[in-house]
């Protein structure tokens, strides 16, 4: 009787803190997901709304041949139910980072091991402000890490061998989205069990290779017009002066991923009672410590600075999912601890980690250091967005072109967010939707709307009639005659390059 009492409460603890875990990511995107976007951000925007729309382009971020729009082919169909995209968004976003610390707890608990999954769910509570601020960015850094946990789940709880080829597309599928995945890898130790017999290995294999033949395909697609990519692969420059550079830098490097200072004596707690000491627990150590010394020696982990949009999490984000992983295999689940006592502890760690999230949620903090991604409330965007669409209407401008500005994509993919009509909108270099100048390129406007943030009016008196305007940064009303835009643009940036 005694043993069933325990059970039943050891269950309720864990539902209680899964509800409030899922609270605490709800309030997240509330706080952060609904408030702020950036110029990556409304790139998903865009795809979203042209899916939305049934205009595919490419399964790809739009202008690059790696990463994918998974996040905003996932947001579609809430476009189809009217939810606004700067709403779509952050909610598929927040769903894919919940997704893996869902699964991991569910591990645990369908396992008999409810103070384990317990342990799973508050260490992700305990996750730095910046983790969770990076994971749930509309920017494909999770999107490769939910599809590897959901793999990893599908290993651990199918018993249908068929179903390993599944799992085995999507952990390949993921990686190939976004190789900041790579660290779940570190798992295989902790679930060789499961791929007896023998022949789950080569179904699982058989998934994996399919993943990789469609996303070369799709690459293949993807490069038949190299015109339209103007971010091209990063070079994959790997040395051991870089590895020595990161750990040199290493507090810097992990202090949006890893929970550090007070969290660091909840880790502490967990290794020295509640994880096992056992073979597969060293192992999995030993291969998070090999590939996170084999990921600090590429040149591009060093491409970060302290701002969340721009942060060195996003190379490393999946790091702390092995650690719930470790913690959801542990077979030590003895820990007796009064239940209504470990609920006020939640609740107060619930409130600590909130008031901590919502104290950091704001751009003096996430942009604390210079990023080149430009970042706004997305209130503000409305209303420039507004702005920008009125002085067009009243000056019959139907074409902008958007000069060497610090908005970059948040005008020309965000506005279509909220204004259905706002004009076409187009980046001389660095255009991410370089189909549009092949659309619109040779057509004459009569006006256009410049915005600009370097050249002078008097430096555009010698070419147009030109109108200042009154918005965020310098604005002109070209008058153009008979140009077309893509002449216009030629005229106004001779030395950029035009798709």
């Amino acid at each position: 009787m005694s043993e069933h009492f325990a059970a039943a409460t050891t269950k309720s603890l864990y539902r209680f803190t899964l509800a409030v875990f899922v609270a605490y990511k709800v309030f997240c995107v509330c706080v952060q997901g609904f408030q702020y976007t950036d110029s990556d951000q409304t790139v998903m925007w865009q795809a979203a709304m042209d899916m939305a729309g049934g205009d595919f382009h490419n399964l790809f971020w739009y202008g690059q041949t790696y990463s994918s729009n998974l996040e905003s082919l996932l947001a579609v169909p809430l476009l189809w139910l009217k939810v606004p995209v700067y709403y779509a968004l952050p909610i598929v976003s927040g769903l894919l980072s919940l997704l893996p610390v869902v699964l991991f707890a569910e591990i645990a608990a369908r396992n008999g091991r409810m103070m384990s999954a317990v342990f799973v769910l508050l260490f992700s509570l305990s996750f730095p402000a910046e983790h969770w601020q990076t994971a749930m960015l509309s920017r494909g850094f999770i999107q490769g890490i939910a599809c590897v946990s959901l793999g990893i789940y599908i290993i651990y709880r199918t018993r249908m061998s068929v179903m390993f080829s599944l799992a085995g597309l999507l952990i390949a599928g993921g990686i190939w989205q976004n190789p900041n995945a790579v660290f779940l890898l570190c798992a295989i130790p902790l679930m060789l069990h499961r791929f007896r017999p023998l022949s789950r290995i080569t179904i699982a294999l058989s998934g994996a290779v399919a993943a990789t033949l469609m996303w070369f395909a799709l690459r293949a697609l993807a490069i038949r017009h190299m015109e339209y990519v103007v971010h091209p692969e990063p070079a994959f420059e790997w040395s051991f002066q870089q590895v020595g550079n990161q750990f040199n830098n290493l507090y810097r490097f992990i202090s949006h991923t890893l929970p550090l200072g007070l969290s660091a004596i909840f880790i502490l707690f967990l290794y020295l009672y509640i994880i096992p000491k056992n073979l597969k627990i060293y192992a999995t150590l030993l291969f998070i410590v090999c590939i996170f010394i084999f990921i600090s020696g590429f040149k591009k982990t060093a491409d970060y600075s302290d701002n969340i949009f721009f942060g060195p999490g996003r190379f490393i984000l999946s790091l702390p999912y092995v650690l719930l992983l470790i913690i959801a295999f542990s077979e030590k689940d003895t820990l007796n601890i009064n239940s209504k006592i470990m609920k006020a502890l939640i609740l107060l760690l619930f409130v600590f980690f909130s008031l901590d999230f919502a104290n950091k949620s704001n751009i003096q903090f996430m942009c604390r250091e210079y990023g080149p991604v430009f970042a706004e409330k997305i209130s503000e965007l409305n209303k420039n967005c507004d702005e920008i669409k009125r002085i067009s209407d009243e000056n019959q401008v139907e074409f902008i072109l958007m000069g060497d500005h610090y908005m970059l994509e948040t005008i020309t993919c965000g506005c279509r967010g909220f204004i259905r009509d706002f004009p076409v909108a187009l980046r001389p270099k660095y255009e991410r939707r370089g189909w549009l100048w092949a659309q619109f390129g040779k057509q004459i406007p009569g006006k256009v709307l410049l915005l600009e943030s370097h050249l002078t009016e008097d430096t555009l008196k010698q070419n147009w009639m030109v109108k200042r305007v009154e918005v965020r940064g310098n604005g002109y009303i070209l008058t153009t005659g008979n140009k077309t835009n893509k002449e216009i643009m030629q005229t106004l940036f001779p030395s950029e390059h035009f798709h």
